[in-house]
């Protein structure tokens, strides 16, 4: 009986286990935990895409090119991480070997090439975006090379506002809308990021009301009026400053800035397809005996922010929608670069940005500049001045931002070696009084340039105003124009050690242009007339006042008395103005243009008067006022001049 219960419990105990067992879920075998990139070694043959080494997370492969004489050994990989991802790409370097890296797409087409360091030294592609899958091809630069690599590819996912290669071309633009900021690398030699910017529509032609250029005026001009002072200033051509980029190649290197600083060329050069510069349209305004120019379009100006990289050189171009040139420029290596007042016609509607590493060296040390290891950032924005903006490129008279005879314009010098130039186009002789506000760290020069007067000539300054320093305004009076003037405003010289160097930006405070005009009735000096070349009519018995600004200004003024049959008896009075002291002095012209003095009227007693009393045999005379010490102005008080016939 005892036995018969032993079985019993034990049966029980059994059974009770075993239900406990089943109440208990089972565990699933996970596997081993991948905890780090694939460690994988390249098999042969890999020569094809069908035969390539599929890499679908991170993964390190250890790998050998063979050195054979008569073709390239090839090794492809595939890269499938299973969704859209950025793959960081590295190749070890070859000893004594130059490695290459090229990306194809899932259709077998080559987007981009990588060869940008010498024997010895690998290669990088820090962000290439594998949306499905593409095709990755190691090989050495040259036949006959080979050795040991290692290949390792990281992903991780992509992220806004960053870039996604490849972007060299403007089909594969990326969208970098206005105010946002993107995130880049220059990964290479041959690297060419592109970005498209759309341009605001607010209801008009670029979303402002345009500062249009004067109509000619074809009527005859006034008696006694000056000739025009600006000069036929021939279209300008667009050299093709974008070469093709080969990496295993090194052209000729761009200039320091094709934007900023340059001078207009001597030779005027040929006129380019309409619509290939900023600003220009098909066909064109006549005036001034039959100058070209390019009617103003409305503009949208741009504000263009890139950051610094070490090693790199940076070069920002703008393109229009057809990809024409509209603006190009250099930075220097590893600065930022603030970019103002880039204009760029509304009527394209989109415009395409490309960054580049520019050139560096000389001759077979000559290379683009890059880095695979920092990124830049880029920010496009329109600025707030809308209408009123300088518009970029205008650094040389035939790009010249229209001014008009009661408005402003605001610009930016930046950076250091940028030059803006200006251009008033009137329908009648006025006289203008051209204003320049100071900026902080700025020393401003605004000067009046004549374009060249032919074939084989430079331009000429007419006058300059630099008589300000740090922060100091500008000033040009009694300007007279009469068709076309050009106006230039830039950073002075100072002298750094031994050269003089313009060593002068700002690219957040702008400066202000300010054009009033009145017509030109005679009453009024018309500048420049410091040469006795460009000495104004005098009429006898009519006063006329002028200014003696800016510093050393020299004003002259022409009587001809070479009709007369006798002496005549001449008196010139000149009223003073307070704190220069102005002389008054009186020159024979001689047949060979060269002047005598004849007499001198300077005691330099202050706003006192001058005056001279001379008989004048039959002939031309110049009558000069200026300060007697070389060393004053005086913009705003008007001295007065007065020449009559006798005692």
């Amino acid at each position: 009986m005892n036995r018969r219960w032993g079985w019993v419990c034990v049966l029980g105990l059994g059974l009770g286990v075993a239900a406990c067992k089943k109440d208990v879920p089972q565990e699933v075998d996970a596997g081993v935990v991948e905890t780090g990139p694939a460690a994988l070694t390249e098999q042969e043959p890999n020569e094809r895409p069908d035969q390539s080494l599929a890499l679908t997370r991170d993964s390190v492969v250890t790998g050998g090119l063979a050195a054979e004489p008569n073709k390239l050994d090839e090794d492809w990989y595939r890269l499938a991480p299973g969704a859209p991802r950025i793959a960081d790409v590295t190749v070890s370097g070859l000893p004594g070997g130059d490695i290459k890296l090229d990306v194809y797409d899932q259709d077998r087409n080559r987007l981009v090439g990588v060869n940008s360091d010498g024997e010895g030294k690998g290669e990088r592609l820090p962000n290439l975006f594998v949306e499905k899958e593409r095709w990755v091809v190691v090989s050495p630069a040259r036949k006959g090379m080979g050795g040991a690599y290692t290949l390792e590819v990281k992903y991780r996912a992509p992220n806004d506002g960053e870039e996604r290669e490849p972007n060299d071309r403007a089909v594969d633009a990326a969208a970098l809308p206005l105010g946002q900021t993107v995130t880049a690398f220059l990964g290479h030699s041959g690297d060419e990021d592109w970005y498209r910017v759309e341009l605001p529509d607010t209801g008009t032609p670029g979303g402002e009301v345009p500062v249009q250029a004067p109509a000619p005026d074809t009527a005859p001009a006034a008696p006694g009026a000056p000739a025009p002072t600006g000069a036929a200033v021939p279209p300008p051509s667009v050299p093709d400053e974008t070469p093709v980029i080969d990496d295993n190649a090194a052209p000729s290197p761009s200039p320091e800035g094709t934007f900023a600083g340059g001078e207009p060329p001597a030779t005027p050069p040929a006129t380019p397809p309409a619509g290939e510069i900023a600003g220009e349209a098909a066909g064109s305004a006549v005036v001034d005996a039959g100058i070209p120019l390019p009617p103003e379009v409305p503009s949208v100006a741009l504000k263009i922010e890139l950051s610094a990289v070490e090693g790199v050189r940076p070069e920002i171009s703008v393109l229009s929608a057809a990809e024409a040139p509209l603006f190009t420029l250099q930075g220097k290596e590893g600065e930022p670069l603030a970019l103002r007042n880039i204009g760029v016609r509304a009527t394209d509607r989109v415009v395409y940005l490309v960054v580049k590493g520019g050139w560096v060296g000389t001759g077979k040390a000559q290379r683009r500049t890059f880095n695979a290891q920092v990124p830049y950032t880029l920010t496009v924005s329109q600025e707030e001045a809308g209408a009123h903006a300088e518009l970029e490129p205008n650094d040389e008279l035939t790009k010249a931002t229209p001014l008009t005879g009661a408005g402003y314009r605001e610009g930016f010098l930046s950076p250091k070696s940028d030059v803006d130039n200006y251009v008033l186009t009137t329908r009648e002789p006025v006289l203008a009084k051209v204003e320049l506000t100071g900026v902080d760290r700025l020393d401003l020069t605004l000067s009046m340039v004549e374009p060249p007067q032919g074939d084989g000539q430079k331009e000429t300054v007419l006058l300059k105003a630099n008589d300000g320093a740090l922060k100091e305004p500008e000033r040009l009076n009694n300007v007279a124009c009469n068709g076309t003037c050009y106006f230039r405003v830039e950073g002075s010289f100072r002298k750094v050690g031994a050269k003089f160097v313009k060593d002068f930006e700002n690219a957040e405070q702008p400066y202000r242009i300010t054009v009033t005009t009145v017509p030109d009735n005679g009453s009024e000096e018309r500048e420049p007339n410091n040469t006795s070349e460009r000495a104004q009519d005098l009429a006898l018995g009519k006063a006329v006042r002028g200014t003696v600004y800016p510093a050393k200004d020299v004003d002259y003024f022409r009587v001809d008395l070479s009709d007369r049959p006798v002496r005549t008896s001449l008196t010139a009075t000149l009223l003073g103005i307070l704190k220069v002291d102005v002389g008054l002095y009186l020159h024979r012209l001689q047949p060979d243009g060269k002047l005598t003095l004849v007499q001198t009227s300077d005691r330099a007693k202050g706003d006192q008067p001058e005056t001279i009393r001379y008989s004048a045999e039959p002939g031309v005379y110049l009558f000069e006022v200026r300060d007697a010490r070389n060393r004053e102005a005086n913009f705003q008080d008007s001295y007065q001049l007065t020449v009559e016939e006798g005692e």
